[in-house]
């Protein structure tokens, strides 16, 4: 291919981030075209009354691979959570932990589920840890429920805690997406630590960026695209190769290629006083908070001195709820009501692409000589978006 122009990447989110910052590192001329004024697409933090809030609820795990191989985590002040939760019933609270760090919380476990329940889960959890990410993926798939079941857990142990907490990480509540795809969600919880930063999720958007070293040209939104140009509202640009990496419904506007199914989120940000034990996971048997978190917990400058800040992401919901949520929120952590004030409600339409049984994590990403990239061509998470670009980054070396 002869030399004409720079590579040209479509959309500034995680995976277009990445592949810029692997073709830069390559010495390949980069520019990124982004339509909104702000990198990371959904991957993004704004500051409103003195509290950092992120655009849809996130946490960043410093164990995925691919996060580990781009280097930011040395330029990222990332603050751990506990691995805790806490549950209510009635008037009580019920904290699960691993009961060999925290031996007061067996009696909360057996409460909720049999000991030859939480074995199973356990050992479960000790094989993901240790087997290798192909095997996860390899052979029949199945819907994550199915794949609990077979796995020998009580019933009782998937409703009251399993169910609750994939509810935010999958965004959903019937437990259909992948169990494959669930597994290996769940090998990255038992190598590191969810975390925040005090800028919000954004700041791993910016970090980025500036590690990929590649022109970034916001507020340009690009009408059409051919293997070797863009046109935007400010023109054409030639390109030595175009990737697309936007999410599956624009690409689909922009090639051709097929939507996803897409899973919905809507959170609310909550003022309160600081909180007894914020630093725990507040799990919600209920798909319209699902759970709790205050976010200041670990992170205080994302609030103003004294307060919390706490997201409740919903499957449900609409902005009707927040007198709904504002009560949920009161009795998870024990306030009362007048203590709980709204910050903002903010909505993800598109925030995950939904991950059907079976899982492919590796799709076709050339489409009629143009490059796409996207979590929607691997997994949908961090690691898999970061994967993607990678990916794409490979494919223009290979049509170089």
């Amino acid at each position: 291919m002869a030399d004409s122009g720079p590579v040209v990447v479509v959309g500034s989110g995680l995976a277009g981030l990445r592949c810029a910052q692997v073709l830069t590192e390559r010495g390949v001329d980069v520019v990124v075209l982004e339509r909104a004024d702000h990198v990371g697409g959904r991957v993004h933090s704004f500051t409103l009354d003195g509290y950092r809030v992120d655009q849809g609820f996130q946490l960043v795990n410093p164990a995925y691979p691919e996060l580990v191989a781009t280097g930011v985590l040395e330029d990222l002040d990332l603050r751990p959570y506990p691995r805790a939760v806490e549950m209510r019933r009635g008037d009580r609270r019920l904290v699960l932990a691993d009961p060999l760090r925290h031996p007061g919380t067996l009696a909360a476990a057996l409460e909720l589920a049999p000991p030859s329940s939480w074995v199973r889960l356990a050992l479960e959890l000790a094989r993901l840890r240790l087997a290798p990410a192909r095997r996860l993926v390899a052979g029949p798939d199945v819907t994550t429920l199915e794949g609990l079941r077979r796995a020998g857990l009580d019933d009782r142990l998937v409703e009251d805690v399993v169910r609750p907490f994939l509810r935010g990480v999958l965004l959903e509540d019937d437990l259909e997406s992948s169990w494959a795809f669930t597994r290996l969600l769940a090998k990255s919880f038992t190598r590191g630590r969810p975390s925040t930063h005090p800028e919000g999720v954004g700041a791993l958007a910016r970090a980025l960026a500036a590690r990929g070293g590649a022109t970034v040209r916001l507020g340009t939104r690009v009408t059409a695209v051919s293997p070797r140009g863009v046109s935007s509202e400010d023109g054409t640009l030639a390109a030595r190769a175009v990737v697309i990496a936007t999410d599956a419904h624009d690409a689909a506007g922009l090639v051709g290629t097929s939507d996803v199914r897409w899973r919905r989120q809507l959170t609310w940000w909550w003022s309160t006083p600081r909180v007894d034990d914020p630093e725990r996971l507040r799990l919600d048997n209920d798909p319209l908070t699902t759970s709790a978190l205050d976010l200041a917990a670990v992170a205080p400058e994302r609030a103003p001195r004294g307060r919390s800040l706490i997201a409740t992401p919903s499957l449900e919901g609409t902005p009707a709820d927040t007198d709904r949520v504002r009560g949920r929120v009161a009795r998870l952590y024990g306030l009362a009501i007048g203590d709980v004030e709204l910050v903002t409600v903010s909505e993800v339409t598109r925030a995950l692409p939904f991950v059907s049984p079976p899982f492919r994590p590796v799709r076709p990403n050339v489409v009629a000589g143009v490059i796409l990239a996207g979590d929607h061509l691997t997994s949908s998470s961090i690691q898999g978006a970061l994967v993607s670009g990678r990916r794409a980054a490979a494919a223009v070396f290979a049509a170089f």
